[in-house]
Formats: structure tokens, C-alpha cells, sequence
């Protein structure tokens, strides 16, 4: 219960950046947004391969979720844990087509604990043909 709430929660404030946030992507690129990138590896509708990057600072430990806005699709990546600064890689494999105009989104976030998390950045790309 607690998961969906907050699941709903995310969706329900990230909607009014959905509309400001994105770009066209007809071929692969990375597109950030504060401390958070999806960088994408195909062209077109279909993809295989989707990445976050999160920029980290010490003692963080962080997550993503990639997700598109018309199919209900979504994926978290793996928790990881830093004592320093650096980049956090995770990598999703959607190998589907997505609609074109759809956004494929990718959100990093900050564990704080006690089921509390805090957003590190939303970039969102357009998907083109």
C-alpha cells in the first residue's frame, strides 16, 4: 500500500513536468535533468537498452526508474550505496517499441530512510520515429 501511495504520489508531481521537461529523440543521446540522465542507445520506437546515470555525493544511497508515459511500463534499477562522490550507472532493458510522442522518463532518487526518498532529477525524451 505504502509503494503504491508513494508510486501515485511520484506520478501525480512529476505530470505537469512531463510537458515542460522533454525533447525529441529520434536517435540515441543523453538528456539530463539536475543530478539525473537517461541516455539511450537505439533509434526510433524500439528500444533495448535504457541508462541512468545519477551524480552522487558521499554517503548517498540512490536508485533510478525508467518509465514511458503511454504504456505503463516502468523498471527500477538497483539500489547502490557510495562513500564518495561519483556516478551511479543503472541499466534497464526494455527490447520493446514504445509509441511515438510517448516520453520515456528516467527518475533518480535518494534513499533517506524510514520509507522516505527525495528526488534527484526527471529527465523525460519525446519518442520519435
Amino acid at each position: 500500500m505504502r509503494k503504491a501511495l508513494l508510486t501515485l504520489l511520484t506520478v501525480g508531481m512529476t505530470a505537469g513536468t512531463l510537458a515542460v521537461a522533454t525533447q525529441p529523440a529520434s536517435a540515441a543521446g543523453r538528456w539530463c535533468n539536475a543530478s539525473t540522465c537517461i541516455k539511450t542507445y537505439d533509434n526510433g520506437t524500439f528500444h533495448r537498452n535504457v541508462e541512468v546515470q545519477i551524480m552522487v555525493s558521499a554517503n548517498m544511497t540512490v536508485h533510478g526508474r525508467v518509465w514511458n508515459s503511454a504504456t505503463g511500463w516502468a523498471v527500477n534499477t538497483k539500489t547502490e550505496s557510495f562513500s564518495s562522490t561519483r556516478t551511479y550507472i543503472g541499466y534497464t532493458y526494455p527490447n520493446r517499441n514504445f509509441p511515438v510522442g510517448s516520453k520515456l522518463c528516467a527518475q533518480g532518487y535518494q534513499h533517506l530512510g524510514g520509507g522516505k526518498y527525495r528526488t534527484l532529477g526527471l529527465p523525460c525524451v519525446t519518442v520519435t520515429r
